[in-house]
């Protein structure tokens, strides 16, 4: 498990512009630690989140684009919305 903590994180790492050396503690801090709501509609998942510096870098990375069905989550698109 911590093989493949690890490898998201440097997934992230390197979708996020200026990151791609951080350490897994900083992403966690400024990207994966934030507040938000899940909102399950019939259609799709909707992840609000809440406001923050951190939230441009994240718009900027697409990291929902492509949206596609995941299988575990009912074949439901995941999108992203910012304040």
């Amino acid at each position: 498990m911590t093989v493949l903590a690890n490898g998201c994180y440097r997934w992230l790492a390197k979708q996020l512009r200026g990151f791609d050396t951080a350490a897994p503690k900083q992403l966690y801090r400024k990207f994966v630690e934030t507040g938000g709501v899940v909102e399950i509609q019939p259609e799709r998942i909707v992840v609000h989140f809440d406001k923050r510096c951190h939230n441009p870098l994240l718009r900027e990375a697409a990291l929902d684009q492509p949206r596609q069905a995941i299988p575990w989550l009912r074949h439901l698109p995941v999108v992203f919305q910012y304040p």
